[in-house]
């Protein structure tokens, strides 16, 4: 059987294009807007640059070894949304390890490195990002 999302109320969308859900029996209100994932993508930076898929990204800058640059296509509202990341490299067995640097209402530095600590391009990367759009 599918599972099914019964909701009693859908309240007006406000001016932030906000729509609050309240659940059934009143008990509990959430923001769809502020609970949805507002960028993301998978890119390639080993060998060939390559942009896999994105959302909400006009662009993924090949920013040097070990470093790439999200571009947003809408903007967020201030630099403190949350980004996290992930990344793969069949290569690399030792783990590799990535981090935000900078993060900016247009963009966000992600970088990559192995496990000893340089800079490494990676086979798959993969980020997502939540907060509020401007």
């Amino acid at each position: 059987m599918a599972s099914q999302l019964k909701v009693d109320t859908i309240t007006g969308v406000t001016t932030a294009g906000s729509i609050a859900v309240t659940g059934e029996g009143n008990s509990t209100t959430t923001n769809l807007q502020q609970g949805l994932c507002k960028a993301w993508g998978s890119f390639t930076s080993e060998g060939t640059f390559t942009e896999n898929d994105l959302f909400n990204t006009s662009s993924i800058t090949d920013s040097g070894t070990g470093s790439a640059r999200p571009n947003w296509t809408n903007l967020f509202a201030n630099a403190n949304y949350a980004t996290t990341m992930s990344c793969e490299d069949s290569s690399d067995f030792h783990g590799m390890m990535q981090q935000v640097s900078n993060p900016s209402t247009s963009f966000v530095n992600i970088l990559s490195a192995s496990a000893s600590n340089s800079a490494s391009d990676v086979e798959f990367g993969f980020y997502m990002c939540m907060g509020d759009l401007a």
